[in-house]
């Protein structure tokens, strides 16, 4: 036996009936029908979660029946039960472990900042520079040739100083400090006044000396700059 009552459908102004057939309620719109049959479909199945918290709180378990999403909640579910591991130690203190990384290039990458890190930075500050004397007041014949001066660490040279007379000096450069060649472009001149002069060069070979065309009493020092 089923009865009936009149409800009053307010949107548009018009009078259904409301049916009750037993324990069912049934309505004779079909939209609201389905949204009813929706809601009693879904009541009926259940929550499941992996989540012990939410597990807890649901009393069930969360499912999906997308393979997709499954995967993925699978993936997050061994990661999380797995555990993080750091190498550093103030890192792994505070994590508790040691963190590896399965792919090989990175694994490398971090081995060579893990050495490098452990080795000693060493830096350089300022300019290095030396200085010395080939000649001081000295006498020399056009044609003599100085003691040599090892220019072995340093880039650059300049010499300078006083020939005594209008001339000029030519720098010698070598490998060994006993073979010896003129370098043509390497040709200084005294100032025809006083006599002063003054150049300098790229050390490209390690020994360097100077050959005078002067005669006379000569001063020629040297300074090297790194």
């Amino acid at each position: 036996m089923s009865s009936h009552m009149l409800v009053r459908d307010t949107t548009n102004n018009k009078t259904k009936i409301l049916e009750v057939a037993g324990s069912t309620l049934s309505t004779a719109d079909s939209s609201s029908h389905s949204k009813l049959d929706t809601i009693n479909a879904t009541l009926s199945a259940g929550i499941d979660v992996t989540d012990s918290a939410v597990a807890s709180a649901l009393g069930g378990t969360l499912t999906v029946s997308d393979s997709t999403a499954q995967s993925k909640l699978d993936t997050i579910n061994a990661t999380l039960s797995g555990s993080l591991d750091v190498a550093d130690s103030a890192v792994a203190s505070a994590l508790g472990g040691t963190l590896t990384v399965s792919d090989s290039t990175t694994q490398s990458k971090l081995d060579t900042i893990n050495t490098t890190l452990s080795g000693t930075i060493t830096t350089t500050q300022g300019v290095s520079r030396t200085n010395g004397n080939i000649a001081v007041s000295s006498s020399v014949t056009t044609g003599d040739v100085s003691a040599s001066v090892d220019g072995n660490n340093f880039r650059r040279a300049i010499i300078f100083g006083n020939l005594g007379a209008s001339a000029d000096v030519i720098i010698q450069v070598s490998n060994d400090n006993s073979t010896f060649y003129e370098n043509q472009e390497l040709s200084f001149y005294s100032n025809a006044a006083s006599f002063d002069f003054a150049g300098s060069f790229n050390i490209d070979a390690r020994y360097f000396r100077i050959k005078y065309s002067a005669t006379g009493t000569v001063t020629v020092r040297y300074a090297l700059v790194a």
